[in-house]
């Protein structure tokens, strides 16, 4: 979609993502500690509740994991080699929603390869809790590995999850080089589901006193619905980005440090027509120093706020080592609400 073409913008894919080369979400900052989900306490998201917080201490696969929910585990592995089948067990019981096929599921989760031999040393191949951060991905749909799909849809969030996942259910018979995951090894997650958004979350705000007035578009603003450009008499593209909050958000404060779960509607700015739109379909997931930067009427506001930005035109960019090619794209309006961070 036109935002997505914006490379500032969009969040990098995590290693689970089908096709993709080993690599951390590269729209959130590193560090030690890890982050809970957090949005207003609206029917479209779901943040963790859970039961137990401690795991078993035994597993159908032998396995031994150890660790409370949200806190990095350890994992520890029996003699002999992995079940030949996709395996998943609940090793803490949440309370929070279903995940259902479609929805944005936000995670915290460490995956290790079996070792081939007893004793050896097994390799993690990937962590959000090392990155300091959760990773957000759809599930169900075919973005993620096929283990993910089959076993996450149906979970509910606040739950710990162990996988045994196989090469079929993984990546296939040519493994992941770059994550040095060769075709034959069977892949160990251990997966805590940290909030869960719908197609079409909302986090409901206030509208503002001051709408933006001349020189901006006329856009519908019901909270908590898609908000509609419906006119762009009189607006020029600029030279800079510029913005106007539309809502006041009601949840926890906007931190520019994580990442942000934001609806967006997307509008040509020469001809009024709708380019995009992530309502219905899967909010992104940004950066959210890479949104106040663009969007700076969002800045020191609330989740749940709604803002309008008039964003100039960019030109087309070639590829390079580390970043595909991007299209030119036009002046545009975005209408942006954030529902959610993590």
């Amino acid at each position: 979609m036109g935002i997505s073409a914006r490379a500032r913008w969009r969040a990098g894919p995590t290693l689970l993502a089908i096709g993709t080369a080993a690599v951390a979400l590269s729209a959130c900052s590193s560090g030690s500690s890890s982050h809970s989900a957090s949005s207003t306490p609206a029917s479209s998201a779901g943040s963790a509740s859970t039961g137990s917080t401690e795991a078993p201490a035994t597993t159908k696969t032998g396995i031994k994991v150890t660790g409370a929910f949200d806190n990095r585990p350890t994992v520890t592995f029996p003699a002999g080699g992995p079940p030949k089948q996709l395996t998943a067990q609940t090793l803490v019981a949440g309370h929070g929603t279903p995940v259902t096929s479609g929805d944005t599921v936000i995670t915290n989760y460490v995956g290790e390869i079996w070792p081939a031999k007893t004793g050896a040393q097994p390799k993690v191949f990937d962590s959000s809790f090392s990155r300091g951060t959760p990773a957000g991905f759809v599930i169900g749909t075919g973005q993620v590995i096929p283990g993910f799909d089959k076993t996450l849809v149906g979970q509910r969030i606040g739950s710990r999850l162990l996988l045994s996942i196989p090469p079929v259910d993984g990546y296939g018979s040519s493994g992941n080089s770059q994550a040095g995951i060769s075709g034959t090894d069977t892949l160990v997650f251990v997966v805590d589901l940290l909030a869960d958004y719908k197609p079409d979350a909302s986090a409901p705000g206030v509208a503002t006193t001051q709408p933006p007035g001349a020189g901006w578009p006329q856009i519908t603003n019901t909270p908590g619905r898609q908000p509609q450009v419906t006119s762009v008499a009189g607006v020029r593209a600029p030279t800079s980005p510029t913005s106007k909050l539309l809502l006041d958000g009601r949840g926890a404060k906007i931190d520019p440090s994580k990442t942000l779960v934001i609806q967006v509607v997307d509008t040509d700015i020469a001809t009024g027509s709708n380019t995009q739109t992530t309502w219905g379909k899967e909010p992104e997931l940004v950066s959210g120093q890479s949104v106040i930067s663009i969007v700076t009427a969002l800045n020191d506001q609330n989740i749940g706020a709604r803002a309008v930005a008039l964003v100039p035109a960019t030109p087309a960019q070639p590829a390079s080592a580390t970043a595909q090619a991007e299209p030119a794209t036009p002046a545009s309006i975005l209408v942006v609400d954030v529902v959610g961070q993590f």
